[in-house]
This record gives structure tokens, C-alpha cells and sequence, in this order.
């Protein structure tokens, strides 16, 4: 199973290379906005909190992004409704939409658990399909949303996902128009040795290559934080690199039993490590935010907060 590239672009010298051998195997989109949308869930995805367009701008100039590229990229969150624009004379202030908002925390009670411990599947989630040729685009789309449901194809036309998501299966399947499919749960015993599991799915050794390019990468910046070597400015880039990385990871393991796992999985430890960081770097990477957000409003200093793994 292929998992989406694309090009890195090339960070400041002294920030972090946005884990060149892992991000652009799991994060699809342009690096501008998954670093802009990053920080505004990060720091200001608390209702209500705004976010000075200036310090923005000052922000994404860490990770190597300028201020014309942040300018662009910024006008283009705001048009696709992503955020929310307040004008006060002169000054732009940006905001999460409720909705998005919404989605966002959603999203981090996903990653609060994720790769936290092993779990069993007694029955998994089925979908058949046959969809014609002249109907494409709609195979298209259900393939897409199969695959953000946790989804993968056990054979071209019946796709399988551990989680327990029939409803927002079956939502998708109707939404789509789409008359002859099945949707359904199963206990999936294989024939044979090629497609024997269900874990046959997905590829694991690619799944297993990114986890342990996660680890090797980001051991060494750990060790770095444990000795107090990392500057704030380092530290909020890193944590966003991490952030950015590790929310696409779901999407690409979908939380796979460990029992029909190779043995030494490697997701207990790349979780593990992003725990470590993530929470680690949180007061340092604040400071940078906060230093940011005085140099344009100081009043909305106090609203940038680096929350945890979960908002209170």
C-alpha cells in the first residue's frame, strides 16, 4: 500500500529539516499550511484565542517560510474556511473556526491514545463495493474516505479497518450515492499464505520503516532536551515538526493489532518518544510563541498556550 510524498522544503539553517526521511511519507499537502495549522491547534485552539497575523508571519519565518509565502498561505486558510479573520484598523487577527476547532480537539483525543498500548480485534469492519467504471470520481472519493476511516484494501473491492466505524462507513457510502456495496463486521480468518490476515492490508514493513525513521531521527533532539541544549526557538520548531508528523501516523496505522504484528513493532516507542517531546518541549516553545505574539499585541500574550494531550 503506497503512502502520499511530497517535497520538503528546505528549513532555516538551525531549525529542524522537517524530518525529511519521515514527514513526506506521511503528511500529504503543502508544509506551509500543515506548519500554520500546527501552531494555531497548538497554541490557540483554545475558544476564543486569536492569533496577531504579525506573529504568525514572525513564526512560520522558523521554519524557513517567508513572510510573502506566509502571507499567501494565511489569505488561503481564511478562504477555505479554515480560520477566521477580525480587522482592527490596521491590524489582522486569525482564529480557528468553531467547526475546525470542533474537528482539532476531536483529532487530539485520537492522538492522546494512539500507540499508547497493545489491543485485540474480535471482529473488523468491512466494506465491499463494485462501483462501474463511468461512476470514478465516486470510487475515488470512497477509496479516500475508507482510507482517512482507518480502511485498507484486503482485496480490490472488500476493505478492512480494526476500529469499530460502521456508521461513519456507511454515511460515506450513501453520501457518495453508491448502491452496491455491503457494510459490515467480520471475523476475518484467512486462507493461504499471500493475504492470510488482515493485517495483509497494509504494508507493513513500510509502516514498521517509518516508525523506526520517526525514532532514529528524533532520539538524538531527545537527548538534547534531557541536557538542556535546545534553544526556545528550537524547541517550538521541533515540537511542531513532531506534531505535524505525528497526527498523519493514524492514517497510516490504524491502531493494528499487536498480536498480528511482526515481533519488536516499533509504535509503543515512537509513541514513547513523542510523548517525551511533545510534553517536554511544551515550556520553551511557549516562551518563543509568547515572545512572538508581544512583538505585535501584548495583550493577547496570556491567550498562546501550549496545551498537553488533551484541553482542558
Amino acid at each position: 500500500m503506497s503512502t502520499p510524498t511530497t517535497t520538503a522544503a528546505p528549513a532555516r539553517e538551525g531549525v529542524p529539516a522537517i524530518l525529511a526521511t519521515v514527514r513526506p511519507r506521511v503528511a500529504d499537502g503543502p508544509r506551509p499550511r500543515h506548519i500554520l495549522m500546527t501552531l494555531l491547534a497548538d497554541y490557540w485552539i483554545r475558544s476564543g484565542s486569536r492569533a496577531p497575523s504579525g506573529a504568525l508571519v514572525e513564526l512560520l519565518g522558523d521554519f524557513g517560510i517567508s513572510e510573502a509565502g506566509a502571507r499567501t498561505v494565511l489569505s488561503r486558510v481564511a478562504r477555505d474556511g479554515r480560520v477566521t479573520v477580525d480587522r482592527e484598523g490596521r491590524r489582522t487577527f486569525y482564529a480557528l473556526t468553531p467547526r475546525l476547532r470542533e474537528r482539532l480537539i476531536g483529532g487530539l483525543e485520537l492522538l492522546a491514545s494512539f500507540g499508547m498500548e497493545a489491543h485485540e480485534v474480535e471482529t473488523w469492519s468491512c466494506v465491499a463495493f463494485s462501483v462501474p467504471e463511468e461512476q470514478r470520481a465516486a470510487r475515488h472519493k470512497l477509496r479516500a474516505g475508507l482510507q482517512w476511516l482507518g480502511f485498507a484494501p484486503l482485496y480490490d473491492g472488500l476493505w478492512v479497518s480494526p476500529r469499530r466505524v460502521l456508521q461513519r462507513a456507511e454515511t460515506l457510502v450513501e453520501s457518495l450515492g453508491i448502491t452496491a456495496a455491503s457494510v459490515f463486521e467480520a471475523d476475518i480468518r484467512g486462507i493461504g499464505s499471500a493475504y492470510g490476515r488482515p493485517t495483509d492490508a497494509w504494508d507493513l514493513a513500510s509502516i514498521s520503516a517509518i516508525y523506526r525513521d520517526f525514532i532514529a531521527e528524533l532520539e538524538p533532539i531527545a537527548e538534547r532536551m534531557r541536557s538542556g541544549h535546545l534553544e526556545d526557538r528550537e524547541a517550538l520548531a521541533w515540537r511542531t515538526e513532531i506534531m505535524s508528523v505525528w497526527r498523519a501516523f493514524p492514517t497510516v496505522d490504524p491502531g493494528l493489532p499487536e498480536s498480528l504484528l511482526p515481533q519488536d513493532w516499533p509504535r509503543a516507542r515512537a509513541r514513547q518518544l513523542f510523548e517525551e517531546l511533545y510534553l517536554g518541549l511544551a515550556a520553551a516553545a511557549e516562551r518563543r510563541v509568547h515572545r512572538a505574539v508581544a512583538h505585535h499585541d501584548e495583550s493577547l500574550v496570556s491567550a498562546a498556550a501550549a496545551h498537553g494531550l488533551s484541553i482542558d
